[in-house]
């Protein structure tokens, strides 16, 4: 809980193909088992490799909860990663983004859209 908001954090940092997996299918019951909109933040690091078998997972875990996904923003994405996210956003016809810091994260998840 951050500034009166939920804002949904999964670490991936030195994770493995088959712990990212399990970590992206615990998020979703989460998320599902809340039924309301989500803020989701993802952390990275260089030893995550998005395999196949990880961007398949992470296909069927969004599809599965994009209704509830309000934003999603990301940390310690590799210039090669933030390009496979431009993709996803394309599959999904999301606005999923990448942040340099934390801080811009949190700031993004927290600001009011003006819609």
């Amino acid at each position: 809980m951050i500034n009166g908001k939920v804002i949904l954090s999964v670490d991936y940092s030195d994770c493995k193909e088959e712990e990212i997996i399990r970590l992206a299918s615990e998020i979703l019951k989460m998320g599902l088992a809340e039924n309301d909109r989500l803020l989701i933040l993802c952390i990275y690091n260089e030893k995550n490799f998005m395999t196949p078998k990880v961007m398949r997972h992470m296909e069927r875990v969004t599809k599965q909860a994009i209704h509830l996904i309000d934003k999603m923003a990301i940390v310690g994405f590799t210039s090669m990663k933030k390009v496979i996210l431009k993709g996803y956003n394309l599959v999904f016809n999301r606005d999923f983004r990448a942040f340099d810091t934390y801080d811009e994260a949190i700031a993004y998840l927290l600001e009011e859209d003006s819609k």
